[in-house]
């Protein structure tokens, strides 16, 4: 069957170059250009002592970036390799500034296995996980678990992000595709599971909708047939090539949430308990952060940046530092 791999995009938003490249496609209103989607934490290298020591089986880490790589990264290690975006993005889809393209077209990198993880490089393992916390019996760990597009809350809350497009556009073309009440009562075990708990109740009440209303997108590390990919392209060609052609982020975007939702609706996923309250804004002053790294209460974490002052900025990141040296203070091989 082949080994596991994970894919990790990273950018190092202080670049000059970069950032010059950059700013020759800013200026469009219907874009997302923060500072915070690209702003460097330090904590990168505490993202391979994870991978080291809590999935050594991991088969190879595939590290996306279209610049030099960091200095201190290892890149003779036998286990990484550094992949540029003119390495698997046809030319029509570069510059790439945007996650999107960057994500939506992973099943291009030659040698990727057919099973693997895609990391943001604000998700974190924090304590071991065994391979079939991702994957059994060769399909994706997942929960299949309906929500409401919340969009007036994501609106208020972060004007000029403009996520809820993403869900609403996802939505739109899973319902294009797909009978959803067949898709359900197909596999109906998947999407009551007794594991999802409290969400079992919701799922009932948005599951009498005959179209697909929404989900829950959990953005932490998530499980993906290559294949998945492959097959979204031959029936979504469409919004897959339009998005993988706007260099910036955009509001008529999909994004990988389309693949992922594409596995849930065929049933290629094998169920999982979900992973609650593992995603922690860092604009909110929350100790329970600290305590889940330091006491390792959850196996994934994303950090999910904000706008913050630089003061405070900078505060923050000297603290999540502390946090993870407290459980990964030596360094790994993947380190120079």
């Amino acid at each position: 069957m082949g080994g596991i791999d994970f894919v990790i995009p990273w950018v190092d938003g202080s670049d000059p170059e970069w950032r010059a490249r950059k700013a020759a496609y800013t200026g469009s209103a219907s874009t997302d250009d923060r500072r915070e989607r690209y702003r460097d934490w330090g904590l990168l290298p505490h993202w391979f002592r994870a991978v080291e020591r809590f999935a050594p089986w991991v088969r190879r880490i595939w590290f996306i970036c279209d610049q030099t790589p960091p200095a201190w990264l290892n890149t003779n290690h036998p286990k990484l390799k550094i992949i540029r975006h003119e390495d698997y993005l046809p030319e029509a889809y570069r510059p790439a500034f945007s996650s999107h393209p960057i994500e939506l077209n992973l099943h291009r990198i030659e040698g990727l296995a057919e099973r693997f993880v895609y990391f943001n490089d604000d998700t974190f393992l924090i304590r071991s996980v065994k391979e079939d916390f991702f994957f059994r019996d060769g399909l994706p760990r997942d929960c299949a678990l309906l929500n409401a597009v919340p969009t007036d809350d994501l609106v208020r809350k972060d004007p000029d992000a403009r996520v809820f497009t993403l869900f609403l556009n996802v939505a739109s073309y899973i319902n294009r595709d797909y009978d959803f009440r067949r898709c359900m009562r197909r596999n109906w075990r998947k999407w009551f599971s007794p594991c999802y708990g409290k969400d079992l109740f919701r799922n009932a009440m948005l599951g009498i909708w005959p179209r697909f209303v929404g989900s829950v997108e959990p953005h932490l590390p998530q499980a993906f047939l290559k294949s998945s990919f492959e097959r979204a392209w031959e029936q979504d060609f469409d919004i897959l090539d339009a998005t993988s052609r706007r260099h910036l982020r955009d509001d008529r975007d999909v994004n990988q949430w389309l693949i992922r939702q594409r596995q849930l609706m065929e049933g290629r996923f094998v169920v999982r308990r979900p992973v609650r309250d593992a995603v922690f804004p860092l604009d909110q002053e929350d100790a329970g952060l600290h305590d889940t790294i330091r006491r390792q209460l959850k196996p994934m974490i994303c950090l999910n940046d904000a706008t913050l002052a630089e003061d405070a900025f900078e505060r923050k990141r000297r603290a999540l530092i502390g946090d993870f040296d407290a459980i990964l203070g030596q360094k790994s091989e993947f380190e120079a």
